[in-house]
């Protein structure tokens, strides 16, 4: 051990010391006290000349959490150049071997050489080893990046539109569409403010208000047509900011359908801006937004970051929902603390519907956990899916939809009202029918319960489409989605539930001819709109006139494809758990439909 111990880290005086002691407990107590407390009592500091000492004293902190490798290694990047000139005076040759045996420094036990402690010193003190040729790869951002701006780009300079009618668009907007989408701030997002950031974003908002006013016919095609042609160019020119993640963000939610699948890109610029809306770490907490001393414009541009990312992430789950990837909900510093997010005082209407989808999103997550685990077990309660959705959901709908529950609602004339139900609706729907694709637990029970929240979901739309008209039809492209899908299920659960005979669903069939018809105007109002609505509205009538002339005698549900066969129950299931019950035997072309809505994967088993 004594031998060993010459060969540490020690001074010459602290080797004596060792070869003077004679007894095993005494040694041992030597080792620990060098252990403890360095050579002096204290911890020792790697350090030459003072150097490195001063250096690590004004190293910054941190901006990334540990979490982040890459990002850490751009923080440490920053720190590392007032440290290059500092070399000059240290270089030696036997730098490394000169410091190893002079200095006291922690011993990390390692399975290394001297030699090759010595060789990995010199290297950090050999300033003719060339580094900078790789210096700027973690160089921070520009704190003034390239935007998409510029006489080329704008739709004003274009001549696609004058800034009188600009201005008008953006009234319209922020009255119709901002109730639903909330991903902007009325008081940040002036014409003038867009203008000077993003022609992605000031296009996307004048594109979209126009296919909703009836007095932009002359420039709703011009504007929709700049508006795809910047989307291609901002996703191959790779720029950042957080004018183009909302710039995506809107003309995703009502984009017309693109005139073939194979040219539909929806998914690809979602993933870009979920990309985007990431590397510029909008998903963390600004805490310079809590700080009073900061203006006004700081605070509001600091919402402005983490609503784009609330939004955003909305978007980006009830997509991947769809997909039927409804993975663990992504938690982040702000999500964690959300649900006071929407009393700050400079918060907008919208935001407090932001809390309310987030958390919503956050229990089907959740929910959907819960389903995987009981789907092999066996349960005494028929309608054990029924109360356990209810039971999960019932606490966030007392909290934010006092005037709805599950068999009684209150139609609400209030347009942010209305949606957050119509999101509530369709997502117990959606639970509900998670259920349907396996046998393991496919009872008349279920079928039943899910049955009845499909009429539900269609008897509330007619009602609210027919009684609020025009100013409902902004709803974005999921929600007309899932009222297709509650009426498609529907249709081919009644035969399972009812003795049918000629004439007996006739009540039914009135019910979802008239969704349909609702459906179809509000994908076609303006006259001069081609809407996802109008496009499912038009098939549905399809399915429907089918139905009244093939019939819809008893069996036809049990023969379609709703039992499967899978042995795992909903555990590894290869369906949609949102709208593969739709394809449960529907061959009447829904699935390209739905494929328009939510991505060319749509019912592929993406689980």
């Amino acid at each position: 051990m004594q031998a060993q111990l010459k060969k540490a880290p020690v001074s010459a005086d602290e080797v004596q010391q060792v070869l003077n002691t004679t007894g095993q407990e005494e040694l041992l107590q030597v080792i620990v006290a060098k252990l403890q407390h360095g050579s002096d009592g204290k911890r020792p500091v790697p350090t030459t000349d003072g150097a490195m000492r001063s250096y690590h004293d004004g190293l910054p902190t941190p901006k990334e959490p540990v979490s982040n490798p890459l990002a850490l290694l751009a923080d440490a990047s920053s720190a590392a150049q007032p440290l290059t000139p500092s070399l000059d005076s240290l270089c030696t040759t036997s730098g490394g071997r000169e410091l190893l045996q002079r200095s006291v420094y922690a011993s990390l036990g390692l399975q290394l050489s001297r030699h090759t402690l010595e060789e990995g010193f010199n290297a950090i003190y050999d300033s003719t080893l060339s580094i900078q040729s790789q210096s700027n790869y973690f160089r921070p951002p520009d704190a003034d990046p390239p935007r998409d701006v510029g006489p080329d780009l704008d739709p004003i300079e274009l001549g696609l539109l004058s800034l009188e009618d600009a201005h008008s668009l953006f009234s319209v907007y922020f009255v119709r569409l901002h109730p639903i989408n909330g991903i902007l701030d009325p008081s940040l997002h002036t014409v003038d403010y867009v203008r000077s950031r993003s022609a992605l974003l000031f296009t996307w908002i004048l594109a979209i208000t126009a296919q909703f006013d009836h007095q932009s016919a002359s420039c709703a095609k011009r504007l929709r047509l700049h508006g795809e042609s910047l989307s291609r160019l901002v996703h191959t020119s790779g720029y950042k900011s957080v004018e183009i993640v909302q710039g995506y963000y809107i003309s995703l939610l009502s984009a017309t359908p693109a005139p073939t699948l194979s040219e539909e890109r929806s998914w690809l610029y979602t993933s870009y801006a979920v990309a985007v809306a990431t590397e510029l770490g909008l998903d963390q907490v600004n805490f310079s937004n809590t700080l009073s001393s900061d203006s006004i414009m700081s605070q509001r541009e600091a919402r402005n970051h983490e609503r784009t990312w609330l939004r955003i992430l909305l978007w980006e789950r009830a997509t991947s929902a769809a997909y039927g990837r409804a993975t663990a909900f992504p938690e982040s510093p702000l999500t964690r603390n959300i649900e006071k997010w929407w009393l700050h005082p400079l918060a907008n209407f919208t935001d407090k519907d932001t809390c309310a989808f987030i958390l919503l999103r956050r229990h089907l997550a959740g929910l959907h956990h819960i389903l995987h685990q009981q789907a092999s077990f066996t349960h005494e309660n028929p309608h054990w899916v029924r109360h356990l959705v209810d039971s999960t959901l019932d606490q966030w709908r007392i909290t934010w939809l006092p005037g709805c529950t599950s068999n009684a609602i209150t139609p609400s004339l209030d347009i942010s009202t209305a949606f957050l139900t119509y999101v509530y609706l369709h997502n117990r729907l959606w639970m509900l029918s998670f259920a349907l694709n396996t046998s393991t637990i496919h009872s008349y029970a279920l079928q039943e319960d899910c049955f009845s929240a499909a009429v539900q979901c269609c008897t509330l739309a007619v009602h609210d489409l027919q009684s609020i008209g025009e100013p409902l039809y902004c709803l974005l492209s999921p929600s007309w989605a899932m009222i297709a899908y509650a009426a498609a299920l529907a249709l081919r659960l009644f035969p399972a539930l009812y003795d049918t005979r000629a004439g007996d669903e006739g009540e039914l069939l009135g019910l979802l001819g008239q969704v349909a018809l609702q459906l179809e105007k509000a994908g076609s109002t303006p006259s001069h709109r081609i809407g996802i609505a109008s496009v499912l509205g038009r098939h549905l009538l399809c399915v429907l006139r089918a139905k009244v002339g093939t019939g819809m005698g008893p069996g036809v549900v049990a023969d379609s494809g709703l039992h499967f066969s899978s042995e795992s129950g909903l555990v590894g299931s290869s369906c949609d758990p949102v709208l593969g019950s739709v394809a449960m035997g529907l061959d009447e072309g829904f699935a390209d439909v739905f494929r328009e809505v939510f991505g060319p994967g749509w019912g592929l088993g993406m689980e």
